[in-house]
């Protein structure tokens, strides 16, 4: 009875939070559909370039979190499952002081980057000075922006996701609105990196309030810190340290290569292709987003058997939901590029079939990864991403001076294909306990069943009616993706996706009835 009771309130909490994750993700797309066509024809497609490669650069700063935002969450979650809240309060003090000094170390690194910035890459003489401003801009906000991440982290701990979404929605809408205002009033490139700034400081606000009403015993802020939580801290995230420096190697430094070997405006289709690729594993990474804290969950509660069945169950919903949406993506990028950016920009195609595949081979090991955090098991995980993402900025320095920009894309397929099949899936099965039977007849079988059919019928429709048009090139992904899931709900395997699906139904229902019922009171 309490196995049924805890396995009803897991699927509770995961039905709660990836509504709202997909909802603060769709708003997020959508947004990110529109805007960019608008941002292009606004800057030309050199500014835009020139504002994207700024953007890799600077997001190195990044790494200076060194994985603090991973331990936060981790102990939060631990340590109000513990009832240790004095642990957590100590925690938050000293990841928020060692957040305020990495940040200042990024901002002095701009300074000092900026005017060298130009000599580095193939930045024209008409826009060197406006590089060196994006990049102290840009900088600022990345020091700004890095310890205004513990309040995201302390919400994840919390697993109050809802929340966060909701801070996601306010965010994207703010900066929409300020960009379009800023950009039609001829603010240009620097009047866009200044919107993100303005718009990170402003969103912090009812972040540190939600914090404060949900969790008033955490006392969020300055409080002293703890020289033996700061070992807590650093002891755990110098392991994510090193994947979040083979994952930024793996997505960020491509566009710097570009930079660097070919024209800035090279950048731009490269950077929308790259983008264009992402969406599937955008969608599927709101389900993964809820497992570090469910894990860290367990693995107080000593629950390894529900823990395999975490991970079994999240690699199938992640893997499925990514194979939905990227068959029809890959079929029709084609027309979608044409539609949304513009014909010249179709014949980079292939780069988005080349870097969706990238992507469904890496995906899979995300499950992995936060369970393997979760329980403290990630130090070879850690590793094998860092080589991972060496390889990849070797391999495309290599390959970028003899096949352009399709050697930039083979420089991310070839290692993230050789690490994620070769050494991380198979350490993450060994250590978690699931047996390669029960991979391949829980994930694999129901997973890749469907993808022929679904694929069949995207090509068919596409050959057939040659969309031109949005609103056609949807209908024809939509019918992809509804004969993917059709196919995949029919697995015998898929029952907790099935639950799923019917209680969100239930709900959705539930919900419109209250507000009918509501109305229908209040005499409207």
């Amino acid at each position: 009875m309490n196995g049924d009771r805890a396995k009803s309130t897991i699927i509770n909490r995961l039905l709660r939070s990836t509504v709202s994750n997909y909802i603060g993700r769709f708003v997020g797309l959508v947004t990110w559909i529109l805007l960019t066509p608008f941002i292009l024809h606004q800057l030309d497609q050199s500014l835009f370039g020139l504002w994207v490669l700024v953007g890799s650069v600077v997001a190195f700063g990044s790494l200076l979190d060194f994985g603090i935002a991973g331990a936060v969450t981790k102990y939060v979650s631990e340590y109000q499952a513990q009832g240790q809240i004095d642990q957590a309060k100590k925690l938050i003090a000293t990841a928020l002081y060692l957040y305020f000094a990495l940040g200042l170390v990024v901002i002095l690194a701009s300074i000092a980057i900026a005017p060298i910035f130009p000599r580095l890459f193939n930045v024209s003489a008409e826009h060197k000075e406006t590089a060196v401003w994006l990049v102290l801009l840009s900088g600022l906000g990345m020091g700004l922006a890095i310890p205004s991440t513990s309040t995201k982290a302390v919400l994840s701990g919390l697993q109050r996701f809802d929340l966060m979404n909701l801070l996601s929605v306010i965010t994207t809408l703010l900066s929409a609105g300020f960009t379009v205002i800023v950009l039609l009033s001829g603010g240009g490139v620097i009047g866009l990196v200044s919107v993100t700034i303005a718009v990170n400081l402003l969103v912090q606000i009812p972040a540190i309030r939600f914090i404060h009403r949900i969790a008033p015993e955490l006392h969020f802020g300055l409080a002293r810190p703890s020289r033996k939580m700061l070992w807590t801290v650093t002891s755990f995230s110098s392991s994510l340290f090193l994947v979040h420096v083979g994952g930024q190697l793996e997505t960020k430094t491509d566009e710097i290569v570009i930079g660097a070997f070919l024209p800035v405006n090279a950048v731009t289709p490269y950077n929308l292709a790259r983008k264009l690729s992402t969406l599937p594993q955008l969608m599927a990474e709101q389900f993964l987003s809820l497992l570090l804290p469910l894990a860290s969950e367990l693995h107080a509660e000593n629950n390894r058997g529900r823990l395999r069945s975490l991970y079994i169950i999240s690699t199938r919903v992640t893997l499925g939901t990514f194979l939905a949406i990227g068959i029809s993506l890959v079929v029709l990028a084609g027309p979608i590029l044409t539609i949304w950016i513009g014909e010249e920009f179709a014949k980079y195609a292939y780069l988005v079939f080349i870097l969706t595949l990238a992507s469904f081979i890496d995906i899979p090991t995300w499950p992995a990864g936060f369970v393997l955090q979760g329980i403290g098991r990630h130090r070879f995980t850690a590793v094998m991403a860092l080589c991972s993402g060496i390889a990849n900025l070797i391999l495309s320095l290599i390959l970028v001076q003899h096949l352009g920009l399709t050697g930039v894309a083979l420089g991310t397929l070839i290692p993230t294909a050789i690490i994620c099949l070769g050494f991380i899936l198979p350490y993450a099965i060994r250590v978690i306990g699931v047996t390669v039977q029960q991979m391949y007849k829980y994930v694999f079988l129901p997973v890749f069943v469907p993808v022929i059919p679904a694929g069949l019928v995207t090509y068919l429709l596409r050959e057939l009616f040659a969309p031109a048009s949005i609103l056609l090139t949807l209908l024809i992904a939509a019918a992809g993706s509804l004969v993917y899931l059709t196919l995949y709900l029919r697995a015998e395997s898929c029952e907790f996706e099935k639950t799923l699906f019917r209680d969100m139904v239930a709900k959705m229902f539930s919900y419109a009835r209250n507000i009918r019922k509501g109305s229908k009171e209040g005499g409207y």
